[in-house]
């Protein structure tokens, strides 16, 4: 394992609507405060449990890595909730395997000593910054972690959406909209439409169009040094939905811009984390059987 530096407060966010995690976060509590760690409580994740939490910006202010305790969810939200605080995220598993969550609740107690002395691993997974561009200066950016998705409103009727690269239009789609994805996001909504499963610290864009009107459209892998436009073609709107976890509307006339930013998402994983032995047991990868 590389050095890091030591971790002494961790900062736990919960699954929400999920108030059945209370006794396994009670159970974590227990173990890290006897291994000498300060544990503080998500205010949201509190009030789930009925206990007393933190704000949000104060917890990641005060404390050197972030717990998430659920799902690929719970981290994917926490990860775009505290991106420009840059704290490390360790996903804990509470349901099926994940491709983010990288402890099952077995390994925590032999996991965490190794936060405390610096022995574990960080891996930077890319990260989407997205901004709706019109006449307004007050747009924020937003982040995601695995895709942005443009797609119809009405599902009758199909979009037209204008893609550019860097400033220069290149390709037109009409269907049911577009993925724009990370690599970590490949096996996302991605994989299901038909895109292909790239290597999670690779630095590529993934633009996959779903249920094309046009078989010469296909799923198209770039540099992530390319900033891509999308504009809706002819009159009307759809949703930006980001990661799956909210939605912005783009209506015509305006562009939603998506570039890759320049730090990613900071992830602690342990040394046995296996990416291709992921892949293989979530797809059964090699069964015949």
């Amino acid at each position: 394992m590389n050095l890091n530096p030591p971790i002494h407060t961790l900062g736990v966010f919960l699954r929400p609507s999920t108030p059945e995690l209370k006794a396994y976060f009670l159970e974590f509590q227990s173990l890290a405060l006897d291994l000498g760690f300060n544990v503080i409580l998500d205010s949201l994740s509190a009030g789930m449990i009925g206990m007393r939490g933190l704000n949000f910006e104060e917890l990641c202010m005060q404390c050197d890595a972030l717990i998430s305790i659920g799902g690929d969810g719970t981290l994917i939200s926490t990860a775009r909730r505290s991106f420009a605080f840059g704290k490390p995220i360790l996903g804990i598993n509470m349901g099926h395997l994940g491709f983010l969550t990288d402890l099952q609740k077995d390994e925590v107690e032999s996991f965490l000593p190794h936060l405390k002395t610096g022995n574990y691993n960080i891996a930077n997974h890319m990260m989407l910054e997205g901004k709706i561009q019109n006449n307004q200066k007050n747009n924020a950016s937003f982040f995601a972690l695995n895709d942005i998705i443009l797609t119809r409103l009405d599902e009758a009727s199909m979009i037209y959406l204008k893609a550019y690269i860097d400033g220069e239009y290149f390709n037109a789609y009409y269907g049911d909209g577009l993925i724009i994805a990370t690599p970590t996001g490949s096996t996302a909504y991605n994989i299901s439409a038909g895109g292909a499963v790239v290597y999670p610290f690779s630095r590529n864009l993934l633009l996959t169009p779903i249920c094309a009107h046009s078989l010469t459209q296909r799923p198209l892998i770039l540099p992530s040094s390319f900033e891509i436009q999308v504009e809706l073609g002819e009159q009307g709107r759809c949703n930006a939905v980001i990661d799956g976890q909210e939605s912005k509307p783009l209506k015509f006339g305006e562009k939603i811009a998506i570039r890759v930013q320049d730090n990613g998402v900071k992830l602690i994983h342990n040394a046995h984390w296996d990416y291709f032995k992921i892949l293989k047991e979530k797809f059964h990868w090699g069964d015949f059987e």
